[in-house]
């Protein structure tokens, strides 16, 4: 899991939390947060480290490269991320676009529960639109884990409703996320699958994804296929990133 410290630098982007109108084919904020595998974020919280994400996600004709920066200082006993696509390629038409992304997004995270395997994450969430569309968004997202052993289940819970509505920024979207991973061996390696319902401006979408986790030196890399809008308009993204605890970095080199 990611602890955001490169997003407050760069901001917040794709997929899920989730403010694009459900008949829009951009990709929610969940579906590229650096939270964790797949649509949810997953604990756990990283004290004291600052960790960054960046990748890459394809969708139909766009392209993005989503970024995250999460920081974990001792006194906030938790830790706080920004959400960015620092690029934004599309073609809607003869000519291709290709700018920084229009929305930041920012979460802290905090830990209320761990007590034999499971653990609640609750985090505020908020989103500025920074072109073309008026206001942001505030909510929040409650984000219950169990472990045990090499298996373990994610869900994220997320509500947000919009700070000056408009056709881009719908009043209320609802996201309900859940993943299953499975460890493989002792070195980092897992196997996930999940499965997202999100309901934005009344209309319900589905979604499924499948993917693995790399681990290497600090950090992971994880490579997921998502199948978005089932019920609605089937579209495939495909994504990539690569999480560096930066943390862990420099206490290495201190020693």
């Amino acid at each position: 899991m990611v602890c955001a410290a490169l997003a407050l630098l760069l901001a917040a982007a794709g997929a899920g939390c989730h403010a694009q109108p459900a008949t829009s084919s951009q990709p929610l904020n969940a579906a590229v947060s650096d939270f964790g595998v797949s649509f949810a974020f997953s604990p756990p919280i990283c004290a004291g480290c600052v960790e960054t994400e960046l990748g890459f996600l394809s969708l139909e004709d766009g392209r993005y490269a989503p970024a995250v920066i999460t920081v974990a200082p001792s006194w906030l006993h938790g830790d706080a991320s920004v959400l960015a696509n620092v690029l934004d390629s599309e073609a809607p038409g003869p000519r291709r676009i290709t700018h920084f992304g229009n929305r930041l997004d920012f979460a802290i995270r905090s830990k209320v529960l761990d007590h034999n395997g499971l653990v609640l994450t609750l985090a505020p969430w908020g989103t500025a639109f920074i072109r073309g569309i008026q206001g942001g968004r505030a909510g929040a997202v409650a984000l219950p884990q169990y472990t045990r052993g090499n298996n373990q289940l994610v869900a994220e819970f997320s509500l947000t409703g919009a700070v000056g509505v408009s056709a881009g920024n719908p009043r209320t979207d609802y996201v309900g996320a859940f993943d299953y991973t499975r460890a493989v061996g002792q070195r980092g390696y897992a196997f996930f699958a999940g499965f997202q319902h999100e309901v934005t401006a009344g209309e319900q979408t589905l979604g499924l994804e499948q993917g693995m986790i790399v681990p290497f030196r600090n950090g992971q890399v994880e490579l997921a296929a998502q199948e978005l809008t089932l019920n609605t308009d089937p579209a495939m993204q495909f994504q990539a990133r690569a999480v560096v605890n930066w943390g862990r970095v420099l206490e290495r080199r201190r020693r």
